[in-house]
């Protein structure tokens, strides 16, 4: 089931997905999203929470996405908004979550 084009939810959460597709991984330089590292987006009663993969246990940028992540949504959400950027180190990260046309750029 679709939401109505004028869910204020719905525009939110385009909007919010817009804002992280423009989020560059700054080693790879390609969107977090197209990149699969954009785990989750929710939003409750004026909060929004992503939640990123890294792309390895040891990923040395991981400060600069969850910043870069925080900013873009800040950016995009009501000033009244909390912003929460969370890293889910336990969900492993795999080639199979690139969006095809990275799959195909890269091989893989």
């Amino acid at each position: 089931m679709t939401s109505p084009p004028d869910d204020p939810q719905a525009l939110l959460r385009t909007q919010l997905m817009a804002a992280l597709q423009a989020v560059q991984d700054p080693e790879i330089g390609e969107s977090i999203v197209d990149l699969g590292l954009l785990h989750s987006l929710t939003l409750s009663e004026r909060c929004a929470r992503a939640v990123l993969i890294p792309t390895s246990a040891t990923c040395p940028m991981v400060d600069v996405l969850i910043d870069d992540t925080e900013a873009a949504l800040r950016d995009a959400c009501p000033a009244d908004w909390t912003i929460e950027v969370d890293v889910d180190w336990d969900t492993p990260w795999d080639p199979s979550q690139l969006a095809p046309a990275l799959k195909a750029r890269f091989g893989w």
